[in-house]
């Protein structure tokens, strides 16, 4: 569990920093793949075809797939940083939100945790004020309210450190692949996905629309492409997107409501038809279906 010291005193900066130095490194690594490829392996099989030549050509064969497989490795791990550092910094701004009016105008912040000077149940009887009274509502009101941001920012916090934690953990250990197909089809499409479970956590759902824009705007273009691609039906329903999105969700041209089809697919895919269309199965009834959820 993440403390509300840490996240109060995190720097995302850096995480971000980090994260495009691992783009940076994997750059690097596919490139001196291409130059041994090219400036090694190709020379050796064109001019020393004796069995040294061909030893010669595997070591440098392996080489260059060591550092694909590392450069693919490596761009799983800045896509895994550079989620956490974003939903880091979200949780921190959610933080930032609720201590820093509290340190100025109470309640004070003790230990991660709001406290007043009222506490217990509200003050009764006909000897107390009704100005004390409503004192009295009012902070604990204001308590319940910071205690609720900060509950929110740890847990956002905890849940996105978590799973960074575990991918990480994985990526280190995949530090010697050389199957160039695992570590692009499997090592780095998993930390695509982990990555991505952690931007989509933290999808401001039923939230203020001005603090949906915030989170928009704070996204880099491909995670916001990345998220329009795979949950655009969520994408759709929040209130404060920039109009050009929702647009682009459903469809520039407006004939076909895009979003429609997913949700109407989404919600009836596992749905007993009646029609029968034999070897097809369902699958034309289902089109249809979705097509006319979004004419």
């Amino acid at each position: 569990m993440v403390a509300c010291h840490d996240l109060y005193d995190c720097r995302v900066d850096q995480w971000q920093k980090a994260a495009d130095d691992w783009v940076e490194l994997a750059r690097r690594s596919s490139s001196a793949c291409e130059d041994i490829r090219a400036q090694g392996k190709k020379p050796l099989d064109d001019h020393w075809a004796d069995a040294t030549g061909k030893q010669a050509g595997r070591r440098l064969e392996d080489l260059a797939d060591r550092l694909e497989s590392g450069g693919d490795i490596m761009k799983g791990v800045a896509m895994v940083v550079d989620a956490l550092a974003h939903s880091m910094g979200l949780a921190q701004r959610t933080l930032f939100h609720a201590t820093e009016p509290a340190r100025e105008h109470g309640p004070s912040i003790e230990d991660g945790r709001a406290v007043g000077a009222y506490t217990g149940a509200a003050p009764v009887g006909p000897n107390v004020p009704q100005n004390v009274r409503d004192a009295h509502t009012k902070e604990l009101g204001r308590i319940s309210e910071v205690n609720g941001l900060i509950e929110e920012a740890l847990h956002e916090a905890s849940q996105a450190d978590a799973k960074a934690s575990v991918e990480l953990d994985k990526l280190a250990k995949a530090i010697n692949v050389s199957d160039t197909s695992q570590a692009h089809n499997e090592i780095l499409v998993e930390a695509s996905h982990v990555a991505f479970e952690i931007l989509r956590a933290d999808m401001p759902v039923g939230k203020d629309p001005h603090l949906v824009r915030t989170w928009w705007d704070g996204l880099t273009p491909q995670q916001q492409k990345d998220l329009m691609r795979a949950d655009p039906v969520t994408l759709a329903d929040l209130k404060g997107l920039p109009p050009e999105v929702g647009r682009e969700l459903r469809g520039p041209d407006g004939k076909v409501d895009r979003v429609e089809m997913v949700r109407y697919a989404l919600d009836h895919w596992d749905k007993k038809d009646d029609l029968d269309y034999g070897a097809l199965g369902n699958c034309t009834n289902s089109v249809s279906s979705s097509l006319e959820a979004g004419a």
